[in-house]
């Protein structure tokens, strides 16, 4: 039975066997290039910022077109170890399976194996499911061994497992029921490994750039990425002397935005922000550093921040937050066009995301979607990171409960405290002042929406208060298809997979103590 619920997380649509043909060219660029053009131009906002990391889908094309992990390379041992899932037709013969991996490569060791009658319903093969660990070879170099050796083969994919180390931290019990998911974060030192995958940072700037022509700013950006690229967990982030250009900068969005924020931000944003000026440094004529927010923060509900050189995957940018931690850039958006950038910066984070941070009920709301993400499906992924975009990054509130879903919300009066519009004077302005369509925030609906990346939202959605939106991201989570718990052990800074009894009573014991205490507290106020 666990075998067969194994399999079925594993299921999705076969793509067509794998393919050696070289790419066609159109026009002298290949298909591959096309696709990493329009790949880079649906992220370039007009005003306004998108998500901070990259959709998985398009993350998996990219990767395929240029045959690179983000800034993994194939074979990198010490970033770990390479892990290749794939499913291989084979006869029902009694000695096909023996066959069958004799025409692996030699270089591969086999982790896993499964089998399971084939989906096309044909009596006569079936289907192996096998997870090997690439050694001294590449992914495209064992998959065109095996289609040379007359095996057909389907990728289900590809991930980098990082090396065992002394201090790495393990779940209580058994890891077999995490086999077949995408490799996740289970210490919180795991995320160095999260924070190296960068699809896109200062080496890719491209001509509708505003700092194309910027020589000086193009090797300011190089500079950033170099910072962000060698930290490590644990390290204090390294204090940035910014330029008076970048202060400057920084000054005319800083003054648009407050006299925005007193207006339209909600309550919990404005007083956190409040904190931020007196404690971290926040003033027009001052950026403030990463290294005295983390502390700040940490203090307020244990999130941190660490420097990253560009845009992550969904799957990497989410998993820091199960840790409570944001990966954040520290570098400006070009002077040419202070209120406009086409990326997120340190500007849309520290102005948009940090305040919110400070807060109990908001940090715990980012977090549960983080940990949701571990191990997801791509499916599953793709829909939280859905409602991380129409949430943390586009998201409203309203206190007035009489408002329904089916009624039209004209004339009613919303918070903001979503990042993306908090950071933007132009889609903040849109979505407040104008005549947006505002929705109540119901999961199932919010997963349809498009997340437009060129211009602004088609409609945004509210809740009462964060509570209200944690409440029905709980509920949607209980569906997902993950056959696996995680929870996040705040003493070890760890993920505890709850997947059999040791694990289970290990966290109800730690889970007592507290009971006891809510308890003995309700006992002295009712």
């Amino acid at each position: 039975m666990a075998s067969a619920m194994k399999f079925q997380y594993y299921s999705k649509k076969l793509p067509a066997t794998k393919s050696m043909s070289n790419s066609v060219t159109i026009n002298s660029m290949s298909i591959d290039e096309h696709r990493l053009e329009d790949f880079k131009r649906r992220f370039r906002r007009s005003g306004s910022l998108g998500i901070p990391f990259v959709p998985e889908e398009d993350v998996k094309q990219l990767f395929a077109s240029s045959r690179k992990k983000s800034t993994i390379r194939e074979g990198e041992e010490e970033d770990g170890i390479q892990i290749l899932t794939i499913i291989v037709k084979s006869s029902r013969n009694s000695d096909a399976v023996s066959t069958m991996l004799s025409k692996l490569p030699s270089e591969t060791r086999v982790k896993h194996l499964e089998t399971r009658d084939s989906q096309d319903g044909s009596c006569s093969s079936i289907e192996v499911l096998v997870e090997l660990e690439l050694i001294e070879i590449s992914k495209s170099e064992a998959m065109e061994i095996m289609a040379n050796n007359g095996l057909e083969v389907h990728e289900v994919s590809y991930t980098i497992q990082p090396n065992e180390t002394s201090d790495q931290f393990t779940e209580p019990g058994s890891t077999d029921a995490t086999t077949g998911s995408e490799w996740f974060p289970k210490s919180i030192y795991d995320l160095d490994i999260c924070a190296k995958r960068v699809i896109m940072y200062g080496v890719g700037l491209d001509a509708d750039h505003p700092s194309f022509k910027d020589e000086e700013y193009r090797k300011r950006r190089m500079m950033f990425a170099d910072v962000a690229l060698k930290y490590k967990h644990g390290e204090q982030i390294p204090r940035i002397e910014y330029t008076e250009e970048e202060r400057r900068t920084w000054g005319v969005i800083y003054r648009k935005l407050r006299e925005l924020h007193k207006k339209h931000a909600c309550k919990q944003f404005l007083d956190n922000f409040e904190l931020l000026e007196r404690h971290c440094g926040y003033s027009e004529n001052n950026i403030p550093q990463l290294e005295d927010i983390c502390k700040f923060l940490k203090a307020k509900t244990g999130f941190r921040v660490r420097p990253v050189a560009g845009y992550l995957s969904a799957r990497d940018f989410l998993a820091g937050l199960a840790f409570r931690v944001f990966f954040c850039t520290q570098y400006v958006r070009h002077h040419a066009d202070p209120l406009y950038t086409p990326e997120p910066d340190t500007v849309h984070e520290l102005m948009g995301h940090m305040a919110l941070f400070a807060d109990p009920d908001f940090a715990q709301f980012s977090q549960e979607i983080g940990l949701a993400s571990l191990g997801a499906s791509e499916e599953d992924l793709k829909k939280l990171a859905t409602l991380y975009f129409f949430s943390i990054e586009f998201g409203l509130s309203s206190d007035n409960a009489a408002v329904s879903p089916d009624k039209e919300t004209a004339g009613q009066k919303f918070k903001v405290y979503g990042a993306g519009l908090l950071s933007s004077a132009g889609e903040l302005q849109h979505a407040v002042e104008g005549s947006a369509t505002i929705l109540r925030f119901d999961p199932d609906r919010v997963v349809e929406q498009e997340c437009l990346i060129t211009t602004f939202q088609i409609a945004y959605f509210y809740t009462r208060n964060f509570e209200e939106a944690q409440q029905k991201l709980r509920m949607f989570t209980n569906n997902m298809k993950r056959p696996f718990i995680v929870r996040y052990n705040p003493y070890t800074e760890s993920v505890e997979v709850l997947n059999n009894p040791r694990a289970i009573m290990l966290a109800v014991n730690s889970l007592r103590s507290d009971i006891n205490l809510l308890a003995g507290a309700l006992h002295y106020i009712l």
